[in-house]
């Protein structure tokens, strides 16, 4: 039974912790008329009797250290260590207990020099406070720190904190958070303190542009010799902007030349305030100061689309959305007829919020391919809109009727085009005879009016996508009259005997009276060989000084009446020789 017992009791003990003899808490040492003074607190053990404080000393921290002194008052707390030649030593203490089977400890390590500076990392911005921060002091004596501001006439305490290594200061004001110097000093409880930190300001950040033509803020983190340099941090640095007042958001920005940064995301009148802050590796975050500017930008001319052309008598007018836009300084409307470009220029004041109406001094019969406006803004900056080009109708006598063809509305815009076909009354009024025309051409078999030609228009609708708004052109007008009969051979030959079969041309049954006459003759290769605006002038079979070869070749002919009919034929003759 004891022999149990006793295995039970050993068993319990190996769970027991073993017991350890505290060593005292070595506070500090201080240099004092040729000697060291080590000060400790003592610690209570409770193992077994007290015996004995021993200091230990070495000139290399390393070691090896020998016995300094045995002191066997437990009250005592400090001794003295003659050093007249100022020598460094290092020391650390423990003490000795009866307590058989306890590990003895050692205090710290503590050298006879005073504590190493500190290393204040930086002085940042946080809503409206100035926050200190700095590494702890790698010297195990300090037991505190004393926060300094350097002035212009001296450096002055304003506080001394225990283990933190942060700081706040409230109340400083806003146009001085970046022109104060603070540093940090560590003490120990011998009343030793270290050689100063080095002196440290906040970063301040200011900007220009966002004025004028400038939309662009250049924002620059203004370091002083003093202030911290961001240039240790683990994180890339990061803007923040509120604008009108509203919350603080990272914003993107492109970097300029050294310690610049772009910003262009703001608004003309908005006022923006910007910050610009980074994170250390140990999660701690650094900012700058707040700058402010409110953008006073001159507003570019925006792009916008022009829906169409309609070209009238005297008169051009081109449907746009020109609202919340600024007027341009200068501005010309293009218009391209082939190879040939007009320009037509455009006041500022000519301009309305949703059209262009200039005058023309063409007719509405005379053919633009295409047209578009180019502006210029306060700044120089060009805009060119889409472009546009009008509808033409062309109109040819049917069996019964009127065949209708017609050029499209062209504005290179998203949305929908049909066409709606009016007849044209002598009063000048509508009337629609057909609608909503996806189709180029027309058929018209209704019966032609009383003593009076055929007239027709067409109306062009634009309808954008995703807006219940039209837009309305009208083509030219066409009508056809009794027009005088004409006639082409298919063949002839420049050395017939009969002289009317010598030449080339159309053949009228009564003297035209044309308002324009185009005739044309094109070798198979489609090369112009021959071109005669009168209509008595026929073609000779001559190309230049020399006889056209044998072959086949095409004519055109276009030609106005004087009440603006516009009619076209086409053909091929042959030519014999």
């Amino acid at each position: 039974m004891f022999l149990r017992y006793l295995i039970w009791a050993l068993a319990l003990c190996s769970w027991l912790p073993a017991q350890e003899v505290a060593a005292p808490d070595f506070l500090c040492t201080r240099s004092e008329a040729g000697g060291e003074i080590l000060t400790w607190s003592n610690i209570d053990n409770s193992c077994g009797p007290y015996q004995a404080t021993e200091i230990y000393r070495s000139t290399a921290e390393a070691g090896p250290y020998t016995l300094l002194a045995t002191l066997t008052d437990p009250t005592v707390t400090e001794y003295r260590d003659e050093n007249p030649t100022g020598e460094q030593f290092f020391y650390y203490l423990t003490y000795r207990y009866d307590c058989p089977g306890a590990t003895t400890l050692t205090s710290d390590t503590l050298d006879n020099r005073i504590p190493a500076a500190i290393n204040l990392r930086y002085v940042s911005v946080e809503d409206g406070d100035l926050l200190i921060g700095w590494d702890p002091s790698p010297s195990p004596e300090v037991s505190g720190y004393v926060i300094l501001e350097v002035t212009d006439t001296g450096t002055f305490p304003l506080d001394t904190v225990g283990a933190e290594t942060t700081y706040r200061i409230t109340g400083v004001p806003v146009d001085s958070l970046t022109a104060r110097d603070y540093v940090v000093v560590a003490i120990d409880p011998c009343g030793n303190d270290t050689p100063q930190s080095q002196i440290t300001s906040a970063v301040g950040l200011t900007g220009s542009g966002g004025q004028g033509c400038t939309s662009e803020v250049s924002l620059v983190r203004a370091t002083t010799g003093t202030a911290t340099l961001l240039d240790t941090l683990a994180e890339p640095l990061r803007l923040y902007a509120s604008i009108d007042g509203g919350p603080f958001t990272e914003e993107p920005y492109q970097t300029g030349s050294a310690d610049t940064l772009i910003y262009d995301g703001g608004n003309d009148g908005e006022t923006i305030c910007f910050y610009q802050e980074g994170t250390y590796a140990t999660g701690e975050t650094v900012r700058t100061d707040t700058f402010c500017i409110t953008l006073d930008i001159i507003p570019p001319i925006r792009a916008f689309d022009v829906y169409g052309i309609e070209v009238n008598d005297g008169a051009v007018r081109l449907p746009f959305e020109l609202t919340d836009n600024p007027l341009p300084v200068a501005a010309s409307l293009e218009l391209y007829r082939g190879f040939t470009v007009e320009e037509l220029p455009v006041t500022p004041e000519s301009f309305g919020t949703t059209e262009l109406i200039l005058p023309f001094g063409g007719s509405g019969q005379e053919v633009i391919d295409s047209a578009r406006l180019i502006l210029q803004d306060e700044c120089g900056d060009t805009l060119i809109t889409n472009a546009v080009s009008p509808v033409y109708l062309f109109a040819e006598p049917a069996s019964g009727g009127a065949t209708l063809n017609w050029t499209p509305l062209i504005n290179n815009l998203p949305g929908t085009i049909t066409y709606t076909v009016l007849a044209v009354s002598p009063d000048g009024s509508f009337t629609p005879l057909a609608d909503s025309l996806t189709d180029l051409t027309y058929l018209d078999g209704s019966p032609a009016p009383a003593g009076g030609p055929r007239c027709y228009r067409i109306a062009a609708t634009y309808a954008p996508v995703d807006s219940a708004a039209t837009f309305s052109f009208l083509s030219n007008q066409a009508c056809l009259f009794e027009e005088p009969e004409v006639f082409f051979p298919n063949v002839f030959s420049p050395t017939a005997q009969q002289p009317e079969n010598r030449v080339f041309g159309p053949i009228f049954g009564s003297a035209p009276q044309l308002a324009s006459y185009e005739f044309l003759i094109f070798d198979r290769w489609g090369a112009l060989v021959f071109s005669s605006d009168q209509p008595g002038l026929p073609w000779t079979g001559v190309i230049g000084s020399t006889a056209a070869p044998t072959g086949t070749y095409l004519y055109t002919l276009s030609y106005t009446t004087p009440t603006g009919n516009l009619s076209r034929r086409t053909g091929v003759v042959h030519l014999i020789r």
